[in-house]
């Protein structure tokens, strides 16, 4: 009876002690969960910076090839004219 409860309480601390490595070590799940959580928000970016990337080079090949694009551009944001135009500003 005493080498059974003292085998009992060896397989329980044994039993213990790899639970909790197993949950709360350096390859635990805990450290899994996290680092597969940040794989997935770092992918989230990725994407999010591929699709800005994509939005930019249509950009780009509007402004080479449409010159409707380049000449609104050029008066919105550099506030270029040209010749005989006159600027009307309102406030």
């Amino acid at each position: 009876m005493k080498k059974e409860t003292i085998r009992n309480i060896l397989l329980l601390a044994l039993f213990l002690f790899v639970s909790f490595f197993l949950l709360f070590g350096e390859y635990g799940l805990i450290k899994f969960y996290k680092l597969k959580n940040e794989v997935s928000n770092l992918q989230q970016q990725i994407d999010s910076k591929n699709q800005k990337i994509r939005d930019l080079e249509k950009e780009i090949d509007s402004l080479q090839t449409n010159e409707f694009k380049i000449e609104k551009t050029a008066r919105e944001k550099y506030n270029m004219v040209k010749p005989n135009e006159k600027i009307i500003k309102f406030e």
